[in-house]
């Protein structure tokens, strides 16, 4: 019996062991309007390109510049984004252009290693023309009622998507509330933010809705509604703001 034993607990130690899979995020690149980036890329596996809340329509290089150069993959696919593949050694440029207007130049760095995603993440959200043709078919405060009952239903009109988070309008809140930013969906004119409110102080804080006028800002929601905030409370706001004064 004791022979067997030491047998079972020879297999054990002898079983294979696997390591934990590593995942690695996208890499994010801040671009702004007709701006230049420089970015490393893999010649030896394909590379995603997206610039998330658009669509990339067409990429601009030398011919010869990508193996699957006129290829189908040169234009946005469902996700909006390309893929592309290269040879080249030496560092060349190409042209990103989106659905929004965006337009990036990009140097690329080859070198061999894995394909990654890269996500271009624009400093201003692009127009989506759908959501700019809803928008204007209807009475403005119909358009703002409208958007504040899709992001609670989960159900936006058409254009509208979730996008990077750009920045907040200037907001001039009283001591001791704060906000974070915590999602975005990006439309025509409009987009609609919403942020986490805390009371970082002691006392209760009182909530008005007016504590949120700023400019670009065009409506408010508290939901769940509350009034006042206990000490270390937080509270969902959703703010519609206006792109076109901002």
């Amino acid at each position: 019996m004791v022979p067997r034993l030491l047998l079972c607990a020879g297999l054990l130690f002898s079983l294979p062991v696997f390591s934990a899979p590593v995942t690695q995020p996208p890499v994010r690149i801040p671009v702004t309007a007709d701006s230049q980036v420089k970015v490393a890329f893999s010649n030896t596996q394909p590379n995603m390109l997206l610039v998330p809340g658009d669509r990339i329509v067409a990429v601009d290089s030398a011919s010869g510049i990508f193996l699957n150069d006129g290829l189908k993959s040169l234009t946005g696919n469902a996700s909006g984004g390309v893929v592309l593949m290269t040879a080249q050694t030496e560092p060349f440029t190409f042209y990103l252009r989106t659905a929004g207007g965006l337009t990036v130049s990009v140097v690329a760095v080859p070198q061999k290693r894995d394909g990654r995603v890269l996500q271009f993440i624009s400093d201003r959200p692009a127009v989506s023309k759908p959501a700019e043709r809803w928008e204007r078919s209807q009475a403005y405060p119909e358009t703002l009622i409208a958007l504040q009952k899709g992001v609670l239903n989960g159900k936006l009109p058409d254009g509208f998507v979730s996008a990077p988070v750009t920045p907040l309008p200037s907001l001039s809140l009283p001591f001791p509330l704060t906000v974070q930013a915590e999602k975005m969906w990006n439309g025509g004119q409009l987009r609609i933010y919403q942020i986490t409110l805390r009371n970082t102080g002691v006392r209760t804080a009182a909530v008005p809705e007016r504590l949120f006028r700023a400019d670009g800002v065009r409506a408010v929601m508290i939901h769940p509604f509350v009034s006042v905030l206990k000490p270390g409370a937080t509270a969902q706001v959703w703010l519609t703001v206006s792109g076109e004064n901002n």
